[in-house]
């Protein structure tokens, strides 16, 4: 594995500090459990009084292992891990935080290693993580620190090396890459939705580079693009498209229902669910062009004014995403149990389903900001994006439904989806 020796993390990562049981939600409900194998080991040898024998039933060998990162499990019998007891986990609580898992010591932390480069983030899953993330009016900075990470225990790892060649993908350009896209989704002279279909043009063409083999051209069109958003060439072709509500309120509400129906969704999510549709007065005699018109009228009544003093909190969710994903080409490595890194092996394809969630998020506040109407503020909005990370970012099957459902629809290219769910 690839020995870190520097660290790089937004500066809000450091502001971060777990609030334990005063938290409105758990990180011990809705997730599979894995166990790494020492710490496994450890539960093996544990005589502790009271939870010996539960670790030696409750923790099972997983026979689909990948690693040793999730060489075991905790056995669920419903949502809700076993352990967790009034609020806490019991084996923190008995034995002491370094007998936790490698997935449960780390969360709400997220590291890859590119390189020689430890690169960290904070998972929005989390709602005080989503706090210190999102709640920030400044555009995020990135802190990068000299010397290996102090903690041994990484937990599960992305990996990604810019020297890989093989893949056609132009990791060599990574950084540059990554760079660029921060800047232009940071870009504030630009709505947000404009910044995201320049970016699908971007992606598009990376794409169509890297399928030919052409990606040493990479370079070139980053600079092209650059030049192109600070004289704003793109702007009179943008501003001439025209929103589609009804398409954008059915293809979102197939992708939530795909989710919902088809595993365990915590209460929250749910309840913003509900609101949603309550506001919209979705009912089944209803029109999707009734609809669209109700969303088109909610979004300028009430999420405009609300978007127009924190549109930073959607940049920010899209720059922490970029950051958490190695977007747009992704790890070569995981240890992680996330499809995403499988099914969405293309450069399209990452774009693609960076979109879908930004789209589910985008309809859901605005259903929300109908529900609340004037009172809708940053509370809310925290709700929906840290219900919405922890049910659709954590599911296993979500990307390849997602990206299926979209190829049924024809809907292929980066430029295509981001116009078709702009507001």
């Amino acid at each position: 594995m690839l020995k870190p020796v520097k660290r790089l993390q937004p500066r809000s990562y450091h502001a971060f500090r777990c609030i334990g049981a005063d938290c409105e939600d758990t990180c011990c409900v809705g997730w599979i459990v894995n166990v790494d194998k020492p710490t496994y080991e450890a539960y093996q040898r544990c005589d502790h009084p009271e939870l010996g024998s539960r670790l030696h039933e409750l923790v099972t060998i997983n026979t689909d292992s990948t690693s040793d990162d999730n060489y075991a499990r905790i056995k669920l019998n419903g949502p809700s891990c076993p352990f967790f007891s009034e609020g806490l986990c019991s084996i923190q609580k008995s034995l002491g935080e370094d007998h936790l898992s490698l997935m449960c010591s780390a969360y709400p932390r997220v590291m890859n290693v590119v390189d020689d480069v430890l690169q960290r983030s904070l998972d929005l899953s989390c709602p005080e993580a989503a706090r210190v993330v999102l709640l920030d009016p400044e555009p995020m900075q990135f802190d990068e620190e000299e010397g290996p990470p102090r903690d041994p225990r990484l937990g599960h790892l992305s990996i990604l090396r810019t020297a890989d060649g093989k893949s056609g993908k132009p990791y060599q350009y990574f950084r540059e890459i990554r760079d660029f896209v921060i800047w232009l989704l940071q870009y504030r002279a630009f709505p947000l939705w404009k910044r995201l279909v320049i970016l699908g043009s971007l992606c598009d063409q990376l794409h169509a580079m890297a399928s030919a083999g052409r990606s040493k051209g990479t370079p070139g069109i980053l600079t092209a693009y650059r030049e192109g958003v600070e004289r704003d060439l793109s702007g009179p072709a943008l501003e001439n498209h025209t929103p589609q509500p009804a398409a954008q309120l059915e293809l979102v509400l197939e992708l939530i229902v795909g989710r919902i129906s088809s595993d365990f969704t915590a209460p929250p999510l749910l309840a913003c669910y509900r609101k949603f549709m309550e506001s919209m007065e979705w009912t089944v005699e209803s029109s999707m062009d009734d609809i669209g018109r109700r969303y088109a009228a909610a979004h300028a009544q009430y999420f405009e004014p609300f978007l127009s003093g924190h549109q930073h909190m959607l940049e920010h969710y899209l720059v922490s995403y970029v950051h958490r994903t190695l977007f747009p080409l992704g790890p070569q490595e995981s240890t992680r149990g996330l499809s995403v890194h499988h099914v969405a092996s293309t450069i399209r394809d990452q774009y693609l389903l960076m979109m879908v969630h930004y789209a589910i998020v985008q309809t859901l506040l605005i259903g929300m900001a109908a529900f609340h109407k004037e009172e809708f503020g940053p509370k809310e909005a925290i709700l929906v994006i840290q219900s919405y990370t922890k049910a659709f970012e954590h599911s296993p099957s979500f990307p390849e439904r997602s990206l299926k459902i979209l190829a049924g629809k024809g809907l292929k290219s980066c430029t295509t989806l981001a116009n078709l769910i702009r507001n």
